[in-house]
């Protein structure tokens, strides 16, 4: 069996350049140009350096390479936050400035307030709260790692209710392998396999489920094997662990019995073990050891080859596109110089192709900020926003 002591720790070889400035980077052309460095710029820089591309990085926060020095001083200043919510461990941005816990209430004539980052005037209101730095919301997020099931993608024809998917869970079964395996979710098949959802032949998760708490146990005694009918249908309900994307004990039937090796901290100076799940009460919202995924171990990964750079402080402000052919030609970003300083310098940097991972929220105000509406088809750039619904106790 694969042992935890045998986990990656992710090192720069000396002297390894990860770092550009944006002069620099407005200077040449890139074969790929990626805004954000959260989880799905960081995955998709990394699959782009293997297969041989130079990759341009923007990231809007600061942040070197998210190295231990720096992931301690966001646990330090976490741990010195009289409120600590899920941007508490980061330092307040005025030129890249992220969502609060704070903003997550609708404004209405008798509330006014136009201070928040989010100015959300409709009686529904979102709480999404992602975070502008090098690394993205993986920086915050709890590490839940759920697949979608079955049903989720044919609400119409089952229950009436929004838009089928065109694609199926099926469909989208082979990729969600891919990300547990990049992830390190810990769950085991037996728990997951239910209303629907289901596994190729002797597929195990990379590394066993988190165990149950004794408040878990406590609560299965109670509602395992209680009956609930809800739309008709009868279910019977089950206390489960939840998919987490935080190491454990590494599956040694993982695949096809080469077991798992799981990624410890990141550091781009020196070796560090990192850690299995300890428990700690705040790995929302930074973990404490790394044992929680976050985008800097895929970073890493992407950097170690040499052909991707990364520009921080970097806010993308333009997509440029060409009136005649709509073909983007450019991002023109905002390069400023500190986060005590509004000073900063215009750059347009320049790619064949131009990726947007900047969040839901942000791609679609960068785009609208770019007059792209005016050339969309289907006039929906910013509209239809989804999110999951849940519940959370806390004690």
């Amino acid at each position: 069996m694969t042992s935890y002591d045998d986990a990656d720790t992710v090192i720069f070889p000396a002297g390894a350049a990860t770092q550009t400035s944006a002069a620099e980077a407005a200077r040449g052309e890139w074969d790929a140009v990626v805004v954000g460095g959260g989880m799905a710029g960081s995955i998709v820089a990394d699959q782009l350096s293997q297969a041989g591309y130079e990759v341009l990085i923007l990231e809007a926060g600061p942040g070197k390479d998210l190295d231990l020095a720096e992931y301690e001083s966001y646990l330090s200043r976490f741990y010195g936050a009289v409120v600590k919510d899920n941007q508490s461990p980061y330092p307040f941005n005025p030129n890249a400035r992220m969502p609060r816990s704070t903003d997550t209430m609708p404004v209405r004539p008798d509330t006014p307030r136009d201070d928040f980052y989010l100015v959300q005037e409709d009686k529904y209101c979102t709480d999404t709260t992602f975070t502008r730095v090098l690394g993205g919301t993986s920086m915050h997020w709890e590490g839940k790692a759920l697949r979608m099931l079955p049903e989720d993608f044919n609400l119409k024809t089952k229950y009436g209710q929004g838009l089928n998917w065109p694609l199926s869970y099926d469909d989208l079964e082979p990729y969600y392998r891919q990300a547990e395996a990049e992830l390190g979710v810990a769950a085991e098949v037996e728990d997951q396999a239910y209303l629907g959802m289901h596994f190729p032949q002797g597929y195990v998760f990379p590394m066993h489920r988190m165990p149950p708490s004794y408040l878990d146990q406590t609560v299965a005694r109670g509602v395992d094997g209680m009956r609930v009918n809800l739309a008709d249908d009868d279910y019977t309900l089950q206390v489960r662990s939840f998919p987490q994307a935080r190491n454990g004990v590494p599956n040694a039937a993982y695949d096809g019995g080469k077991g798992f090796v799981p990624v410890g901290a990141v550091s781009t100076s020196q070796v560090e073990e990192g850690e299995r799940c300890q428990g700690n009460t705040n790995c929302v919202p930074i973990c404490p050891v790394q044992a929680k995924y976050h985008a800097g171990k895929t970073l890493a990964k992407a950097l170690r080859k040499g052909n991707v750079k990364i520009v921080t402080q970097a806010v993308a402000s333009k997509v440029e596109i060409d009136e005649q052919d709509r073909r983007v030609t450019g991002i023109t970003v905002k390069n400023y110089q500190s986060l005590a300083s509004d000073s900063y310098e215009t750059y347009t940097v320049k790619g064949t192709v131009y990726i947007l991972c900047a969040h839901a929220i942000e791609n679609a105000r960068l785009m609208l900020a770019s007059d792209m509406q005016r050339m969309s088809r289907s006039k929906l750039i910013g509209r239809n926003l989804m999110d999951h619904a849940y519940l959370l106790s806390w004690g």
